[in-house]
Formats: structure tokens, sequence, C-alpha cells
């Protein structure tokens, strides 16, 4: 079977594991759901050869672990965490900087742990944003499962501003 094949459904099984994370209440299974389907995308970024994008999702892995269980036993996040959640993921990324496409995952890489200190509309505008700059970043290394469940991902998002933010404020 072919390499691409190949990575597009594994990128697919992670896609949905990652969707049917986020409709899960429990946080924890959430986390658990985002650590299979993250790892199931860097498996499919590598096997595509965006090495930066597989990079990414394999500190989004560690991350999550690290969140899993951190969530266990504290309540909010420490600075130095948060930090080094932005920190270590620029260097690491600049280090292995390749194309002009990587500038994208550098940016989501920034994105995604302001995310985590965020609530409501400022962590659904967060995570929109770093889906968003994932969507050229798969085309152009034909993960073409992966824009496609950005896409799905970037809707569910904006409907959930609508439905959560926006006509919450209008009631």
């Amino acid at each position: 079977m072919n390499t691409n094949i190949i990575a597009q459904i594994i990128n697919g099984i992670g896609s949905v594991f990652s969707m049917i994370g986020i409709n899960i209440k429990n946080k924890r299974t959430v986390l658990l759901f985002f650590i299979i389907g993250n790892s199931c995308v860097a498996t499919a970024l590598g096997l595509l050869n965006a090495k930066s994008g597989m990079i990414l999702q394999t500190i989004f892995v560690i991350e999550t672990i690290i969140n899993y269980f951190w969530e266990k036993n504290h309540d909010k996040y420490p600075p130095w965490l948060i930090l080094i959640y932005l920190i270590l993921p620029v260097i690491i990324l600049i280090l292995n900087f390749k194309t002009p496409w990587d500038i994208l995952i550098i940016i989501a890489s920034i994105v995604f742990p302001l995310a985590l200190l965020s609530k409501n509309l400022k962590l659904r505008l967060l995570n929109l944003l770093s889906i968003l700059l994932w969507i050229p970043y798969n085309f152009h290394f034909d993960a073409i499962v992966g824009a496609i469940a950005c896409i799905i991902f970037a809707i569910m998002n904006i409907i959930a501003i609508i439905r959560l933010d926006v006509m919450r404020n209008v009631s």
C-alpha cells in the first residue's frame, strides 16, 4: 500500500479520536482521546515528511500527557509550565526549520499553550486560530485528510463561538 494512503488513513483515525474527544464532558477522557489522536496525526505527518508538523504534534502529545497527570493533583497550570510550553516548542521548531510553511507551525506552537490559559470565547478563538494555521500546512504536505479534519474542527469551533458566546450575549 502507498505511504501516502497509509498516512491519510492514520490521520483520519487520529482526527476521529480528536473529534470524539472534543465532544466528551470528562476532561481526563478528553485528554486521553487527544493523546491517541495527536499520536496518530504525528505519525501520519512523519510519513508525509512534514517534519515540523510531526515534531509539534509529538510535543502536543507530551504536553497533553503532562496535563493528564497534572490535573490529577492540581487545578491550575503554574506559569513556569506554560512558559516551558511556549518556549521549548519554538526553540525545537526553529532548530528544525526547513520551509516557509514551518512558520505556520511555529505560530501554532505559541497559540496552543495560550489557549490552555484561556477560557470561553478567548479559548475558542485561540483554538480556531491554531486550527486555521494547520489547514494550509496540511494541504502543502498532502495531508488532505488532516486538512479536511481541520476544516471540520474550524466549523465546529465557529458554531461553538456563535452558540456559546454570540447568542448567549444576545439573549
